[in-house]
């Protein structure tokens, strides 16, 4: 389960290769054509860990409809389908990749299609997803000349003409970097500005250690978790970026006339070591900051947008927030463990530590880094998605779970202990 310094380094690297490359990219017009409005233009939207799955339409070579269902992820530039999928539909011959969502049908150039998921840079759809047949990544960038609408409450997703609705909300101005697609918008934590951007293809919010560290040292009540828990260990990778990262939550952000309360956030970890982010800034975020509109500190995901109806008016450069829910205090709430997925298993990758906690919860002893993690009270949890062994995980603080575990092909029985970082 450890990683050397090189592996550490290809990973920070093929994190950054999006945010390196679309700025050096040729510039292309990502055509958006519709011939008729139609206001009862929703589709369902596919929750799945706090992020965004659709089932869109995309057209074959031979003009027949070939639905498959996407991500839509406002954090990346380019669209990404599966290498079966990216054949199927011509774009290795040289065909515009042309798909319909809701009513709209949208055409991408295929220089501007990226060939299979998993490579350098390139999530891999089944680590994230699976059991769930995700075959593509759709990119904000996409939808540029539209008005997108997300309504989490009733789990629908709209595209419409700007100014065709009225949108819904309280106002928010935004930015739009127009290569990549990605929103920024302007908030005030305490005494200062800090731009975040906003991306609903990411389950939680995370942002760079090196601010977070700095809050933390005036508010160390913010903190709730040394290492990544629950919906926070959102991409379940076996790196310390993510598995020593700080979950801690802001009491509030003020985002012009719209207030975000009780904020949850992941405070990631150096990517390659302290000492050497020190002397050169934080890798991944100082990269990856440069396909977003503004130097942003992170991105406000899933956890926060999920409690909205979320309108972006790209055209308009405007966004709009309409409360629908409260904040959920008690979704970290589980054991006191960061997971790594591998395939269809799930390992322990960490132990998390609660804030006011000096030492990891002792109801964890016998267990160890490397185990493999395989039922849940009984479920055998290894065809599960992630959302699924999360939600087996939570609980109310004080209950106990019974965590079957593997190691060396022999069985360890745990019964432990559900932990509150509320």
């Amino acid at each position: 389960m450890r990683r050397t310094f090189l592996g550490s380094f290809l990973f920070a690297s093929s994190l950054l290769f999006y945010a390196v490359t679309t700025q050096a990219a040729p510039k292309k017009i990502l055509s958006g054509q519709s011939a008729v409005h139609h206001l009862g233009n929703d589709i369902p939207m596919i929750p799945d860990a706090d992020r965004v799955l659709l089932e869109v339409t995309f057209e074959t070579p031979q003009g027949g409809a070939r639905k498959a269902l996407v991500w839509f992820n406002m954090g990346m530039a380019q669209p990404v389908l599966t290498k079966a999928l990216y054949r199927e539909l011509g774009i290795d011959k040289g065909r515009p990749l042309r798909l319909t969502i809701s009513d709209r049908t949208i055409d991408v150039p295929p220089d501007a299609v990226v060939d299979g998921d998993g490579g350098i840079g390139v999530p891999e759809f089944r680590h994230l997803f699976a059991p769930k047949p995700v075959e593509a990544m759709l990119p904000a960038r996409i939808v540029q000349k539209f008005v997108v609408t997300l309504d989490y409450g009733h789990r629908t997703f709209a595209i419409s003409e700007s100014g065709a609705r009225k949108p819904d909300g309280v106002a928010v101005p935004c930015e739009v970097n127009t290569k990549t697609g990605i929103v920024a918008i302007t908030t005030e934590v305490g005494d200062g500005v800090y731009p975040f951007a906003v991306d609903a293809g990411a389950g939680y919010s995370w942002m760079r250690g090196d601010v977070a560290r700095a809050w933390l040292v005036r508010h160390p009540d913010w903190r709730r978790a040394f290492g990544a828990v629950g919906p926070a260990n959102a991409n379940m990778v076996d790196f310390a970026f993510e598995k020593d990262g700080v979950v801690f939550r802001i009491p509030r952000i003020e985002v012009g006339a719209l207030t975000l309360d009780n904020v949850g956030v992941l405070a990631t970890a150096p990517v390659i070591g302290a000492f050497v982010d020190g002397l050169f800034g934080d890798f991944f975020w100082d990269n990856w900051s440069k396909a977003a509109p503004a130097p942003v500190i992170g991105w406000l995901g899933g956890n926060v947008l999920k409690d909205y109806i979320l309108t972006i008016d790209y055209p308009d450069r405007t966004t709009y927030w309409r409360k629908q829910r409260t904040t959920d205090l008690g979704e970290l709430n589980q054991p006191s463990v960061t997971l790594v997925r591998r395939d269809d298993h799930y390992f322990i990758g960490g132990f998390v530590r609660k804030a006011d906690s000096v030492a990891a919860e002792e109801s964890l002893q016998g267990v160890e880094i490397g185990d493999e993690l395989v039922a849940i009270d009984g479920a055998d949890i290894r065809s599960f998605g992630r959302e699924a062994v999360l939600s087996k995980l939570h609980g109310v603080p004080g209950s106990r779970r019974r965590l079957q575990l593997e190691r060396s092909g022999g069985r360890v029985d745990i019964d432990t202990a559900i932990i509150g970082f509320d």
